[in-house]
Parts: structure tokens; sequence; C-alpha cells
């Protein structure tokens, strides 16, 4: 599972990175505090910040377990998500070409496979609503790109009243052959990226859903 962990905050990155470069964004929407590692779909994500310190990794709010599953809440990403193990939260911070962006994972293991939710706030919103899937979708790419994977299925989605995309898609890790599935949403100025990934013969697709279908965003 270890072998997940660099390339799964990869993926939060090249995400992040071609929802940014590819979107143009309000001049009025007001700036957030943020930080994060950055990179293009070509590159390589960067696994530790420029400043050579350790990523903050820290246990999020109380979970309640159930049956193995537990209720995670994230008051800070302002989500609740049901993940199969205890969770941590890393975060990094680094310059962009938008601006100083914070990067914030939650990781949660199981039969060794990777349970993810990433989130980053951009300086600004998006200024056309109509570019949000557009963004999205850039971002799916990226993501997926960085696994050297293929996109297998993606789709528009709304959680309530923020725009979602929902995807799966396969590749390697090495010599294995891996699956990855999740849910990019945009709500405002935060991307928010839901998404397991885990050996395509050991991953549980009922515990995937059961993990997208969980995620809940809170207002």
């Amino acid at each position: 599972m270890k072998k997940y962990i660099s390339l799964a905050a990869g993926f939060v990155l090249f995400a992040v990175s071609a929802c940014t470069t590819s979107t143009p964004v309000a001049d009025n929407a007001t700036p957030t505090k943020a930080a994060t590692p950055t990179a293009t779909a070509s590159e390589k994500p960067t696994e530790k910040p420029k400043d050579g310190k350790t990523p903050e990794v820290k246990t999020g709010d109380k979970p309640q377990s159930s049956n193995g599953w537990q209720d995670y809440k994230s008051s800070a990403g302002k989500f609740t998500v049901q993940v199969p193990s205890k969770p941590q939260e890393q975060s990094q911070e680094q310059k962009t070409n938008v601006g100083t962006i914070k990067l914030n994972m939650v990781i949660s293991e199981a039969s060794d496979s990777g349970y993810f939710v990433g989130y980053a706030d951009f300086p600004n919103k998006i200024a056309n609503p109509a570019d949000v899937q557009k963004g999205l979708g850039d971002s799916v790419k990226g993501s997926v790109a960085n696994l050297k994977g293929v996109i297998k299925s993606e789709k528009e989605y709304m959680l309530g009243d923020v725009p979602c995309r929902d995807f799966e898609a396969s590749g390697k890790v090495q010599t294995t052959d891996v699956s990855m599935k999740g849910r990019f949403c945009l709500a405002g100025n935060r991307l928010y990226q839901v998404f397991a990934l885990g050996a395509a013969d050991k991953i549980a697709a009922a515990d995937v859903d059961r993990f997208i279908k969980s995620f809940k965003i809170e207002k």
C-alpha cells in the first residue's frame, strides 16, 4: 500500500494543476489561504515540499466505528466520508503559477488498497460555469495520465448543487495492474478529489462504491 501514497499525492497534484491551468478564473473572487506542490501533467510529482520539511501528518476529527468502517468528518475540509480504517491527514504547501496552494489529503488503507480525499483551494473561482466540467475533465485526465493509465468511463454528476465528475480508470504501478475510481467536485474555489486506488484483483468494488457515495460536502 505504501507504494500508492506518493503516487496518489501526484494524482491530487496533477488534478489541481490541470484544473488551474486550463480554466479561466474570476478577477473579483475572494482570495483564500493555500499552498501545495505543483506540476504539469508531463512532470513527475514532487513528493516533498521545496523547503525539505516533512509533510504534516495528523489524525482528523474523531471517527465513529461501524463494522470496520468509520464515519470521518473534516471540520477544516468541510466534508464527511466513510473510510475502511482510521485515516490520517497530510498537508503540503508550495507556490504555484496561480499563487500559493495548500494540498490537503485524507488517507485510509484497507486490503492493500488506498482510499483518498484531497482538497485544495484556488485563489479565485472559475468565472464561467460552463468551464467547470471542462476543468474537472482536465483534472481527471491529468490524474490518470500520472498513472499512465486509461480512462474507462467518466460522466458528469451533481452532488446537490455542486458539479462533479465521476470516472473509472486502469493502469499500472510498477508491475501491478491497478484500478482507480473516483469523483472530482468543484465547490466554489475548492477542488475535492475522492478516489480509491488498488490492485485490480484485490480492490473491492462494493467498498469503493460505499466510500465514494458516502462523501458529502458540508456548507
